[in-house]
Order: structure tokens, then sequence, then C-alpha cells
């Protein structure tokens, strides 16, 4: 099953929306472009409102610039490690699968490849990166616990076989009484680009 990839939280969500703002980049130079040239050949004077209009939509422009050079270090994750886990989370309703996800920070933006929520836990894959390991999890904590959605420390694997490993433990052994993940899961959406 192919998953939307305009959706926060699914897998090639960041190349997917990298994509998209650099064609709306491309939309907005031709449009200004446009804005200046026609005006100007027709009025014969650059000083005429439409230059004006032109200059102020440089600004929605220049945001889609800065929200593309934001994700510009940032891919998604690895195809095959992404199907494995897929694989073992699939039909589960008592795990969430989220990839994809780039937390957005005051020091800085961080990755994480996958994350798992199970039973009100939070476990997470990210490959070697700026952002320690330590780093991630004190962040995902924070987040986390100022609305009091979980009481255990999230866990980062740095290593996919762990990750693997982990994930395949937690698919074989259902909860007897499951807790929500739908607010945790919200939560970090709300903290990624």
């Amino acid at each position: 099953m192919e998953e939307n990839k305009r959706i926060k939280g699914t897998y090639g969500y960041i190349d997917s929306l990298k994509r998209s703002k650099l064609a709306a980049i491309g939309i907005w130079a031709i449009f200004i472009a446009l804005l200046l040239i026609i005006p100007s050949i027709i009025f014969k004077t650059r000083y005429n409102s439409f230059t004006i209009a032109a200059i102020v939509m440089v600004l929605p422009a220049a945001r889609q610039v800065v929200q593309y050079l934001s994700l510009l270090p940032f891919h998604s994750g690895n195809r095959e490690e992404y199907k494995k886990i897929r694989s073992l989370t699939e039909g589960k309703s008592w795990i969430v699968l989220a990839a994809d996800m780039v937390l957005a920070s005051e020091s800085g933006h961080m990755m994480l490849d996958m994350l798992v929520i199970y039973n009100g836990n939070v476990y997470g894959y990210a490959p070697a990166q700026k952002k320690s390991r330590e780093a991630i999890e004190a962040y995902l904590t924070n987040i986390l616990t100022e609305e009091d959605l979980i009481h255990k420390k999230p866990v980062v694997h740095e290593n996919f076989e762990e990750f693997e490993e982990m994930v395949m433990m937690l698919s074989a052994n259902e909860p007897s009484a499951p807790v929500e993940a739908g607010a945790i899961f919200s939560r970090l959406k709300s903290n990624c680009l």
C-alpha cells in the first residue's frame, strides 16, 4: 500500500515537500518576472503600480525559499529499511509508525528517519547526524512531558538492526490495555517541519 507522501509523518514526506517548495519557488519567480516585464513593456516605464505589486510578491516567495533551504540538508530515509519496519507494524493497531520527522528546535533541526509509538512509549531511529542520540532523546522527552503525554524516556537508536529487533519484539507483544498514541503523534507532528 503506497502512502500519501504529502502527509507529515509518512515516508517520502521530506523529499515530496522539497519538490513542492522548489516548484513553488519557480512559479513565484515566473509570476514576479512577468509582473515586472509585461507592464513595463505595455506602459514603457518601470514606474507603475505593477512594479510595487511585484516587489510585495517577493515576500511570500522568500518564505518558500527559506522553507526549502531549511529542508535542504534532510532526505527521506532508506526505503528498504522503511519497508522492513512497515511490514512488522502493518495491521497492528497498537503500534503507530511515523517516518521522515524533522524536529524543529531552537538549537537546530534533528531528523528521525522512523518513529514507533507503542503503548505510550516512543522509539526512534535516527542514523548518525549532527545532533547526538542523547540530544534527540532529551528534546523528545522535553516536548512530550510538557503535556504529560509520556512517562517513560523516549529511546532513539542509531543502528537499524537494533531498531528492527526492538520493533519486532514490540509487534509480537500486544499490550493488554493499549495507551492511545494519537495525542503523542499529534504533538510530535506539531513540532516537525
